[in-house]
């Protein structure tokens, strides 16, 4: 459990250290609108997670072939993870969330290293409060 806290508080810390209030506030609303997709889409078909990142690059000027390269990849990582198929809608739409908060970080100047530790943190930080959760 140690080291558990230990990446979490390094993760705070790097946090703490490298980005200032308005990163701060920034990655809250990623947060909240990756929270928000998942609320509207629960259960959502494969044709409808590649509307949402198609239109997400799109918006942030990605060319087309990024975007079916983005797509396929995201698909062969899930298929390699073993997912069924049921699942990998949903993992696409976390690995979007992902990507967006390692883009995010690392035009802030982080460091590989330091992404790492904060995406870990941050995992395990969710893991924690939906065992809380669960159990109130």
């Amino acid at each position: 459990m140690t080291q558990k806290s230990d990446v979490k508080e390094q993760a705070k810390d790097i946090l703490e250290e490298t980005l200032d209030r308005e990163a701060v506030i920034v990655l809250a609303r990623i947060s909240e609108e990756m929270q928000l997709l998942f609320q509207v889409h629960p259960e959502p078909a494969m044709d409808k997670v590649k509307v949402i990142v198609t239109g997400f690059f799109l918006e942030n000027g990605k060319s087309e072939q990024f975007i079916d390269d983005w797509i396929k990849t995201s698909e062969e990582y899930s298929r390699a993870r073993g997912l069924d198929e049921q699942y990998q809608p949903k993992a696409m739409l976390s690995d979007l969330g992902v990507f967006r908060f390692m883009s995010f970080l690392k035009d802030k100047g982080l460091t590989d290293d330091q992404i790492a530790i904060v995406l870990t943190g941050a995992v395990q930080q969710a893991a924690s409060d939906q065992e809380g959760q669960q159990r109130g």
